[in-house]
């Protein structure tokens, strides 16, 4: 009977499991429409630099904090804190997870720019390391 209530003479069941998966897609939604411009300065206090940074590691920095920032919320949810908001949680929920798939992006790019750039310019011989960038 573990993740299950029972009310009155146990006619109402709630699962926790059906809470748990509208709480998930809501969350997941929220990542599918991240904007970074819009939703951050709602859930964190950054400065334009930090906003407008879109570097691998600007991307860390604001997940750095992202996860602070859930951990206390998550906190104030368990110890039933008056201050706990769950559109609060869901945001930053839905932020981090948006958050870590631009970081994703970043890298995907960063990954593929860095190979086209030594692939199709491969002027470097094997075996030969002093071979530099050409004459000057």
């Amino acid at each position: 009977m573990a993740g299950k209530r029972h009310r009155g003479r146990g006619t109402a069941t709630v699962s926790r499991s059906n809470g748990r998966g509208a709480l998930r897609a809501m969350a997941e939604a929220g990542s599918n429409s991240y904007a970074r411009a819009r939703d951050l300065p709602k859930l964190l206090g950054l400065w334009p630099s930090e906003l407008a940074d879109e570097s691998a590691g600007g991307s860390l920095a604001i997940i750095a904090k992202l996860r602070r920032a859930l951990a206390a919320e998550r906190r104030r949810a368990l110890a039933g804190h008056w201050s706990y908001d769950l559109n609060r949680h869901l945001g930053l929920l839905g932020t981090y997870r948006g958050e870590l798939q631009l970081l994703r992006r970043t890298k995907r790019v960063l990954n593929r720019t860095a190979r086209a750039a030594v692939e199709p310019g491969a002027s470097v011989e094997e075996g030969d390391s002093t071979a530099g960038p050409g004459p000057r």
